[in-house]
């Protein structure tokens, strides 16, 4: 079986997210919820990176929800200073579990969340689901991409959290992709899968930036 590196293109899929940023908060606006975005504090904010954190434990309850792989294969981090909050699966997966973990967080705490929201007019609810699905469109495109892979794929990661592994016995070197391109290719063996053996990463900087957001808060407290 030949392994396939990809390399996520980050630029691209922020400027994609941006697009579809500003169409799904116009649309939100006309339907009367613009407020969701209004008047934000500290506490938004903080409840925002706690979101995108859920966001990524739900990518592993993905991982794992088809007995593919278990809770010492799954990998979390955040890189708040990159702009990057990551689950990344250490134990190989198939084409239908990889696609089912990436668009779990979106139906889940993104579309459901946001109909909740709206019947119980909750505008923080509407605020952090709009917030979710705009940072599921690199999910949104890395669906579209592994669709459109031969069904003997199967999914994994290594150390990477920009990038993802895919094997599989078909030529992928030929094929272009929206969300990621070809970094590497060759014949696969086990013993190229990740060291990382941290299973939680959070660098010093978003501590940093959490502490910072809790400390404006109680100021606005007491404001």
């Amino acid at each position: 079986m030949n392994y396939y590196n990809f390399k996520m293109k980050l630029v691209f899929m922020n400027v994609v997210a941006i697009f579809f940023a500003i169409i799904i908060l116009y649309i939100n606006s006309l339907f009367g919820y613009g407020e969701a975005f209004s008047n934000l504090e500290p506490v938004s904010l903080i409840y925002m990176i706690l979101w995108m954190g859920l966001h990524e434990l739900l990518h592993g309850v993905g991982f794992m929800a088809l007995g593919e792989a278990h809770l010492k294969d799954i990998y979390i981090g955040a890189y708040i200073e990159k702009g990057i909050f990551y689950c990344m699966c250490k134990n190989k997966i198939s084409k239908k579990n990889i696609l089912l973990a990436l668009l779990f967080p979106l139906f889940l705490i993104g579309i459901i969340t946001y109909i909740i929201g709206i019947i119980i007019n909750n505008n923080l609810l509407i605020f952090l689901s709009i917030v979710n699905i705009i940072g599921a469109i690199g999910d949104i495109l890395m669906f579209i991409d592994i669709v459109r892979m031969p069904k003997d794929i199967y999914y994994l990661d290594l150390d990477d959290a920009t990038g993802l592994t895919i094997l599989s016995k078909s030529n992928l070197t030929k094929k272009k992709y929206l969300s990621f391109y070809l970094s590497t290719s060759g014949k696969y063996n086990d013993s190229m899968r990740g060291t990382n053996t941290k299973h939680i990463t959070i660098t010093k900087t978003s501590y940093a930036f959490i502490i910072f957001l809790i400390i404006l808060y109680i100021f606005s407290l007491l404001d």
